[in-house]
């Protein structure tokens, strides 16, 4: 699957990640915002099992107003998020959507366009490549400034369910390390 996304995905669209070994915990991408103005600028997500189990893109590129030029612009349908990545953690295949946001409101409709978004990409592995997706877990992280993080007594974050969606509200702090196994 990681492959295959990899090839379909539009090259300026993917994510830099930084793999040092098989086993090294600080296998990492980067999210980035772009925007001078934004108060929530870099933030790491670290520890991916393997670089050939993972794949990162971004759906808000430069250049780029929307996932669809067939949506209008007035409901959201086609805002996409910062970082999207596919990856196995202890045998399980996940798909974390992560957004970096200066304020607390408008991610979860990004969310939910996002979501679609990735309906549309499952389609597309069932489909053209014969591959199963129906096992993915959806994990929806916002970094803001106005982010409160809670974590329960095994180190993990806590989502809280927002609109059906399993949403973590994290503080952005700035080139911060966020580990994805606390998430699952």
């Amino acid at each position: 699957m990681y492959a295959v996304l990899k090839d379909i995905i539009y090259n300026k669209a993917h994510l830099s990640g930084v793999y040092l070994s098989p086993h090294n915990s600080k296998n990492c991408f980067i999210l980035k915002e772009n925007s001078p103005n934004a108060k929530c600028k870099e933030v790491n997500l670290v520890g991916f099992e393997s670089a050939d189990a993972t794949f990162g893109f971004k759906l808000d590129m430069k250049g780029t107003t929307k996932i669809s030029p067939y949506f209008e612009n007035k409901k959201g349908l086609d805002k996409g998020n910062d970082g999207i990545v596919f990856t196995t953690i202890a045998n399980k295949r996940y798909v974390f959507i992560c957004e970096l946001k200066d304020g607390g409101r408008g991610h979860i409709a990004q969310f939910k366009s996002t979501s679609c978004f990735i309906d549309y990409l499952k389609s597309i592995l069932k489909q053209f490549h014969h591959i199963d997706t129906s096992d993915l877990i959806f994990k929806y992280i916002v970094f803001s400034k106005d982010g409160r993080v809670s974590q329960n007594t095994s180190g993990r974050y806590i989502s809280r369910n927002i609109d059906g969606l399993d949403v973590f509200n994290m503080q952005c702090c700035s080139k911060a390390e966020y580990y994805i196994e606390s998430f699952i």
